[in-house]
């Protein structure tokens, strides 16, 4: 398996095929005729057969490792895996409230925001505060 180009794994394979319906998709949106729906129904129907590939076939991949009817990992590895699984909402909540911290502020800088409010005759902020209509 290891030194070759491409082995022919059922999950490598299932992949790619998910990767090349992604890309098909993409590609047929520019099209005059609409083959995107179908790329974009197909699309998630592959998705359950990545996860069962590796019990499936038996190929380069192990099988599954948590499942319902027990773990095969090492018994201390569940907690991490669980809290990290527990902690993404989290951080992707804070790293999307940071990315809108940052973006506000340049959207209120722009051309196109000062050119309409000339337009229309609204007097320009001092303040962020000011701006976002925050007193205190």
């Amino acid at each position: 398996m290891w030194g070759t180009f491409w082995v022919w794994d059922a999950r490598l394979t299932s992949v790619l095929i998910s990767f090349l319906i992604y890309m098909g998709a993409l590609r047929f949106q520019k099209l005059p005729i609409e083959p995107a729906p179908i790329s974009i129904r197909a699309g998630p129907i592959d998705i359950p057969i990545i996860k069962s590939s590796v019990n499936w076939w038996n190929t380069s991949h192990q099988p599954g490792s948590i499942s319902r009817y027990g773990t095969s990992i090492h018994v201390p590895m569940p907690i991490p895996i669980l809290s990290n699984f527990a902690n993404s909402p989290f951080s992707t909540r804070i790293l999307f409230v940071l990315e809108t911290r940052l973006l506000i502020p340049s959207f209120l800088e722009s051309p196109l925001t000062e050119e309409i409010e000339a337009q229309e005759g609204i007097p320009k902020p001092s303040s962020l505060a000011e701006s976002l209509c925050i007193h205190g």
